[in-house]
């Protein structure tokens, strides 16, 4: 009759056996985003009782990274902390890079691990019970429903 087509599902990254893809960021510099300022939790690792909300922000002076250069105005620059050499956002990129590869690593572990929720529905015990406590159980059962 027909020759078939085959499916286009609408949405494909749901069908069974597709392996879903993992977000990625589309920024250059891990070290602030590219948003110029170093990432809060990254200061953290280099200046000492780092607060985000009262001390100067950190310029991120990463090599090829110029996303901060907006801040270095003359009526910025106060609140700009510039301390942070290009070699220590260099090292703080790479952390935040090997932090990512592994969030993506543990993302593709647990998206392997299929949880099998109908287990909940059932007795949590380990093991079974032995047939003496079996029997006790179903007597007290019997003996609950019956008053």
């Amino acid at each position: 009759m027909f020759q078939k087509l085959p499916r286009i599902p609408m949405r494909p990254e749901e069908e069974p056996g597709i392996e879903k893809e993992i977000w990625q960021p589309k920024w250059k510099c891990f070290c602030c985003y590219d948003t110029g300022i170093v990432n809060a939790g990254l200061a953290e690792l280099v200046i000492d009782g780092y607060d985000f909300n009262r001390d100067k922000l950190p310029r991120c002076q990463n090599q090829g990274c110029d996303a901060g250069e907006h801040y270095d105005s003359p009526s910025i620059t106060k609140c700009i902390d510039y301390r942070l050499s290009p070699e220590i956002c260099k090292q703080l990129d790479q952390i935040q890079r090997e932090n990512w590869r592994q969030t993506q690593e543990k993302w593709r572990e647990n998206q392997k691990i299929k949880i099998n929720y109908s287990s909940i529905l059932k007795s949590l015990r380990v093991i079974d019970r032995p047939p003496e406590e079996d029997y006790e159980a179903k007597r007290r059962h019997e003996d609950a429903r019956n008053e």
